[in-house]
């Protein structure tokens, strides 16, 4: 059996899906941050973290439908 070969310089990231967009993914409930430790999500919170160290890709979010997204990304630009 042939294994496929990667030399040390290839650089293999992850792409991230994170399911759900409640308190401990985004800190995001109810319209406003989490009045609790997760003031700005812990799951997101990492995944930015890996991507600022060049772990992770593409970081992207899968909710209900949607509607809480412009809310989410204006609480991530103020609280990250």
């Amino acid at each position: 059996m042939n294994q496929p070969t990667t030399s040390a310089t290839t650089t293999n990231k992850a792409n991230v899906l994170m399911v759900g967009t409640g308190e401990y993914t985004t800190g995001y409930v109810g319209g406003t941050a989490a009045d609790s430790d997760k003031g700005a999500g812990v799951v997101a919170l990492t995944m930015f973290d890996l991507r600022r160290r060049n772990k992770v890709d593409r970081i992207a979010m899968c909710g209900v439908n949607g509607k809480k997204f412009p809310g989410i990304r204006e609480h991530m630009q103020k609280n990250i």
